[in-house]
């Protein structure tokens, strides 16, 4: 029965009935739900106010170059004005004492000992505007004459993420490089192959026995041996399209610093409520968490099987993408990403078999 609906009990007396208690984990799920839309709507209004303000600057910059082609300095004051109120700055007042005029039907001397070139260049008709900068600088702000220069909005931006998810935080940046975090990312790759073959042979049947992955995957294959060993102990894991997305997600910040906020797997609210299911789950039928490592554990054992000197060693070596430590640790990184288990908060090992692997 769908967790949404509710639950009727039958009471001693049969003319009465009781309703089920709410579930707290279906009033997360749903308040998790509005607020990311909310979160969504809030991004899209900020994108458009941006979008809005980049036109209006283009439009701004491009009145002060043609203003400024066709000598116009009526036209030119205004649009240097306009402009500084756009971004906030007190530009004051424009005149024709304060910006010399260009005259259509003579030519300025510019020669450097001539006052009069040096005042009537063009470079100087936009500095006036801002007294006491130098010529230079009047070409590389947001008042510059050319289009291309100065215009930094990224409305993109806001819909990206750039807070890395919490259960591969500790393998981000230089922890990529750490004995955990070789353990981590080769447990995540092994597993987005098999995921990625998983989905590859349902769309192959039509989309037949999703809900029953079990059966519509061959025995022998790698997607099979994946989901019988990872997923299939907590009914929350069965829906592999949302798990590719986590994974992918994750490995799209690896590689690019940030994840889409469009993505489900990019929802940190929903994969939360997805690990307290699991974890009550496991937890009902009889699981110990402390049977089971994660990353940041296993390597907390082989630092107390090397010693604290040996271990810093290693690790540094490790960190520095030295070739000779990194073929070292690859064996084991790739026999335990084999072995990976799904608890929601990313993948776990039996203790047992670790410590058979590290002795």
């Amino acid at each position: 029965m769908d967790d949404a609906e509710l639950i009727l009990r039958v009471s001693p007396t049969p003319s009465k009935l009781h309703l089920a208690e709410p579930d707290p984990l279906q009033q997360r799920r749903e308040s998790g739900k509005v607020a990311q839309r909310n979160f969504r709507n809030r991004q899209a209004a900020k994108a458009l106010e941006l979008k809005q303000q980049h036109e209006n600057l283009r439009s701004i910059v491009e009145r002060i170059v043609l203003a400024q082609r066709d000598n116009d300095q009526t036209s030119l004051n205004h649009a240097i004005v306009e402009a500084g109120k756009a971004v906030g700055v007190e530009v004051g007042a424009c005149s024709q004492s304060t910006i010399p005029d260009c005259p259509k039907d003579t030519h300025t001397s510019l020669d450097p000992r001539s006052s009069s070139g040096i005042h009537t260049s063009p470079s100087v008709l936009l500095d006036t505007a801002r007294p006491g900068e130098s010529v230079r600088r009047s070409h590389s702000g947001r008042l510059s004459p050319r289009l291309d220069y100065g215009l930094w909005l990224d409305p993109d931006r806001f819909l990206k993420i750039f807070e890395p998810p919490t259960d591969i935080r500790p393998y981000i940046g230089p922890g990529m490089y750490t004995v955990a975090g070789h353990i981590a990312w080769a447990c995540l790759d092994y597993g987005h192959a098999c995921l990625r073959e998983a989905i590859m042979m349902i769309e192959m049947h039509d989309g037949m026995h999703r809900g029953d992955l079990g059966s519509s995957l061959p025995p022998g294959s790698a997607a099979r041996r994946a989901f019988d060993l990872s997923l299939r102990h907590s009914k929350p894991l069965h829906d592999i399209t949302y798990i590719m997305a986590l994974v992918e997600a994750r490995m799209e910040f690896r590689r690019l610093g940030y994840m889409q906020s469009d993505s489900s797997g990019a929802d940190e609210s929903t994969r939360q409520i997805m690990e307290e299911r699991v974890s009550g789950e496991l937890h009902s039928k009889g699981v110990k968490m402390d049977q089971w490592w994660s990353a940041l554990e296993i390597e907390a054992h082989v630092r107390q099987r090397l010693g604290i000197l040996e271990f810093s060693a290693f690790q540094t070596a490790l960190c520095n993408q030295e070739a000779t430590e990194t073929q070292l640790m690859m064996p084991l990184a790739q026999t335990l990403a084999h072995r990976g288990v799904c608890f929601g908060d990313g993948p776990r090992w039996n203790a047992v078999h670790v410590m058979t692997l590290v002795t």
